[in-house]
């Protein structure tokens, strides 16, 4: 009952992570113009809550350490809350402050939040990592149709009203709920679920490789998945000539698929292993990627966004179940570092895909996506080798120990 009641709140803050990283990007034409300011600066701006995202994510372990987690998912969502004062349309500079102060705010409480569940919930663990996957999803499509519905009726600067307000009620709700035996979970960083020390354990006991590789894969699924959301509409509408009205279908038709596959990531995952379930959706978003580059039809097209998101859907947490498995005690750091690359690769790779665009024909992209997820899965087939090596090892050092 307790982790059932800890779960439905996580799932709130996630779906309010995606409203902050997404809101920007929804009413970003009418703030540009109220302020009278460039794309370019634009950018800057969205950088910036990038940037304040990033440094939540690699502070996350140390204020854990010094305040507990309970207390760093709270603060978290009160830096977020900070985005009522935008309704107030406050000057131009205060607003890049606002924006990285939310970013920080959103990358504590994102990386703090996946390591309470991925720690308080040994068993099932994809199920509940992929319940807090949809409501992200979710957030992220909601966000951008109440914006447009706000922008119509001429009060888009009541959607960061929306925001702070639901931000500053999650808040109160993680500071009066109780989680019964969790709550020592929660106070403190040194204890596991069952109130036990946790073993710490460093990287190089276990082997660097595996974390480098996983940070590697988060890397370039965080470049894959921003690039895609923001470039794809573009590719469609050069690639096949179709108006741009039609072409933004293709971001509602991926995020369709992406929570129809969050949805089924947990209970599939959970029947086949997570190793071969990461591998068969792995070489599924090879093949929609290929197929695309490759396809003369823009209705194919469009199916093949939607199977896209369906494969995309599970990556992330099943890897981020994966790594944690291969260097228990390590939660905290381990999910620090994936979710920065993650967030690293969100933000330099459309860099590349945007040179691309200006370069080359619009399916060169498809192939550069395309180049990636084949690297993903070369790493996913390399990180089950590390795993079944560090198995092996283990187990000759038990019989090692049995026969001494």
């Amino acid at each position: 009952m307790m982790k059932t009641r800890l779960l439905w709140i996580s799932c709130f803050s996630y779906g309010s992570i995606a409203f902050t990283l997404v809101i920007l990007g929804a009413v970003l034409p009418e703030l540009l113009t109220h302020y009278s300011q460039t794309y370019s600066n634009g950018g800057v701006l969205v950088f910036s809550q990038f940037m304040g995202f990033l440094v939540g994510v690699i502070g996350m372990p140390y204020m854990v350490k010094k305040f507990g987690r309970k207390n760093v998912v709270i603060f978290g969502l009160a830096l977020i809350s900070c985005e009522v004062f935008i309704t107030f349309l406050p000057p131009w500079p205060l607003l890049f402050l606002l924006v990285s102060i939310a970013g920080l705010g959103a990358g504590l409480v994102e990386s703090c939040v996946g390591t309470i569940i991925l720690t308080a919930i040994k068993e099932r663990q994809a199920v509940a990592m992929s319940k807090m996957e949809v409501a992200y999803g979710l957030g992220a499509l909601f966000m951008p149709l109440l914006s447009g519905f706000l922008i119509n009726s001429h009060m888009w600067t009541i959607a960061f009203l929306v925001l702070g307000l639901s931000s500053f009620a999650l808040l109160i709700a993680w500071k009066q709920m109780s989680f019964g035996s969790i709550d020592q979970l929660l106070i403190r960083k040194d204890v596991s679920s069952d109130g036990t020390k946790k073993e710490s354990t460093g990287y190089r006991s276990h082997g660097l490789l595996f974390i480098a590789l996983a940070a590697a894969y988060f890397f370039f699924y965080g470049g894959s998945e921003v690039s895609i959301v923001h470039f794809i509409p573009s590719i469609f509408a050069e690639k096949w000539d179709i108006p741009n009205s039609l072409a933004t279908i293709t971001v509602t038709v991926y995020w369709t698929g992406m929570i129809i596959g969050r949805l089924l990531t947990g209970p599939v995952s959970e029947k086949l292993t997570y190793h071969r379930y990461l591998r068969i959706i792995s070489v599924g978003g090879l093949a929609a990627l290929a197929v695309l580059a490759l396809s003369k039809s823009v209705w194919f097209g469009f199916a093949l966004c939607f199977f896209l998101g369906l494969f995309m859907a599970g990556m992330f947490a099943i890897a981020l179940i994966i790594t944690n498995h291969f260097y228990p005690g390590k939660t905290e750091t381990t999910t620090s570092i994936l979710l920065a690359s993650n967030g690293l690769g969100g933000s330099l790779l459309p860099i590349a895909v945007g040179w691309s665009l200006d370069e080359y024909p619009a399916q060169t992209a498809f192939w550069l996506f395309t180049a990636l997820m084949l690297l993903m899965l070369l790493i996913v087939f390399s990180l089950r080798m590390l795993e079944t090596i560090k198995s092996n090892s283990l187990q000759n050092h038990s019989s090692k120990a049995k026969s001494i």
